[in-house]
């Protein structure tokens, strides 16, 4: 295990190293268990020089957890998926590396802004969402409530925001308007929504 964690991570050792070989690791150099074996590691490094190391450990893996379906050898064998993390299906230089592991990939893509996976066929399966930015907003009655959440299942502050232009810091759904936005002088607490609906973006 801790041969292993000198593999996923750069944080030092809970216990004493009993590992003659941990400190030979180039720490951190394979996060995900795909990138284990060099040939699929994107900076070459990993444990195994064979290819395919990470997909046969996740393979047992699965059988160990019993999610490979326990299958006879006289049934079809399943079609192995690969994601891939890419700037772009066509740009093949970019690749961040190959996941069995959809949720692994998700996470590289999180990790390497303008980067997005894709399915075998080329499809974009995910993509981070950016990163919300915040915006003005006018309100044009005097009585527009600000509610504690997003929603008028939430209970009223007691305050309005009166005629005036305001900071949307975070948007949200919620009953009783089409979006909800949380205005600035709130956002510490996130108590200070007002319905959208009666704001205009400026």
């Amino acid at each position: 295990m801790q041969h292993l964690k000198a593999y996923a991570s750069t944080e030092a050792l809970k216990n004493t190293c009993i590992d003659p070989r941990f400190k030979y690791v180039a720490r951190g150099c394979a996060e995900y268990v795909e990138w284990l074996g060099q040939k699929e590691n994107p900076a070459g490094k990993g444990w195994a020089t064979g290819a395919g190391c990470g997909e046969k450990i996740l393979t047992i893996l699965k059988g160990i957890l019993g999610t490979a379906g326990g299958a006879s050898s006289s049934a079809p064998a399943e079609t192995e998926i690969w994601y891939r993390v890419r700037k772009s299906w066509a740009d093949a230089s970019s690749q961040k590396g190959a996941f069995k592991s959809l949720e692994n990939a998700k996470k590289c893509a999180d990790e390497n802004p303008g980067y997005s996976v894709f399915d075998e066929a080329g499809k974009v399966v995910y993509t981070k969402a950016a990163a919300f930015k915040p915006y003005l907003v006018r309100v044009s009655i005097p009585d527009l409530n600000i509610r504690k959440g997003p929603g008028t299942d939430y209970g009223k502050t007691g305050k309005y925001t009166g005629i005036g232009t305001f900071t949307v810091v975070e948007e949200a759904d919620g009953g009783g308007a089409s979006k909800w936005g949380l205005l600035k002088s709130y956002q510490e607490k996130r108590n200070g929504w007002i319905s959208l609906d009666y704001a205009k973006r400026v």
